[in-house]
């Protein structure tokens, strides 16, 4: 696959690199990885020589595994039925797996109880039922620097980009949407389609729903985090960067 510059110079690219990022291998994989993503910005903004070195981890895995329970009906029928990872079934069965993780039956099976409820709440199904698209990817610029961000929507519908998350706490979403960086999120993605933003939440354990709009505070500090990832990629990992070793934190307590 040919490799792409990420500093944009021709706008008539992005739509072949759309078109091969439907392809959930290529978007995960070494050819999406050559563009910025909201997944990114974590460790640009506080670890940058973690940069690009995120491992698997079982959040990562649930919330995969729960995408394509909710939007596809997929099931994983490679789930392995034992009773926690550090079982030899468990170790066994990853490492016919070529080393990578694996979900347990009892999280699939907690996964598929969680869309159960979900769909038979009035608000989570009638989100649903105005989808007209799953997984749509975008490419596109966010300031002039020009560099490309890639992202793939979960939802798309008439009037809104959703993302579907799950969380341990809907009371506590709001606090954990700075952490995590949906604030971030919803900015690119917003930009990108030209739609609002909403995220659709299923709280793990009970079931319940939460559908968070986005505040025009929170786009704004979402686009102030991309200004300053974008800011950070050019100093460590642009041609003639600066030596990532000699980044430090300058702040008060």
């Amino acid at each position: 696959m040919e490799k792409i510059n990420i500093i944009l110079q021709d706008e008539s690219i992005l739509d072949d690199i759309i078109q091969v990022l439907h392809d959930d291998e290529q978007y995960y994989g070494a050819y999406g990885s050559q563009f910025l993503h909201n997944s990114d910005i974590y460790a640009l903004l506080n670890s940058p020589a973690s940069f690009r070195k995120r491992e698997e981890t079982t959040a990562l895995l649930y919330g995969r595994a729960f995408h394509e329970v909710v939007m596809f009906s997929k099931f994983n029928e490679d789930a392995v039925d034992a009773s926690s990872r550090n079982t030899k079934i468990y170790k066994d069965a990853v490492e016919r797996n070529g080393g990578k993780m694996l979900i347990l039956r009892k999280e699939l099976d907690e996964i598929i109880s969680l869309r159960e409820r979900a769909m038979s709440n009035a608000t989570f199904s009638s989100i649903m039922d105005s989808v007209i698209a799953f997984e749509v990817p975008n490419v596109g610029t966010m300031t002039d620097n020009n560099l490309i961000w890639a992202c793939k929507a979960d939802i798309i519908s008439e009037d809104y980009v959703y993302d579907i998350k799950t969380t341990s706490s809907l009371v506590g979403f709001k606090n954990s949407s700075r952490t995590y960086n949906y604030d971030s999120q919803a900015y690119i993605y917003s930009s990108m389609f030209q739609k609002p933003m909403r995220f659709l939440v299923v709280e793990k354990g009970t079931g319940n729903i939460g559908l968070f709009d986005v505040s025009e505070d929170a786009y704004s500090r979402g686009q102030e985090k991309v200004e300053r990832a974008e800011e950070m990629y050019m100093k460590y990992f642009m041609d003639g960067e600066d030596d990532i070793k000699d980044y430090f934190i300058h702040d008060k307590i």
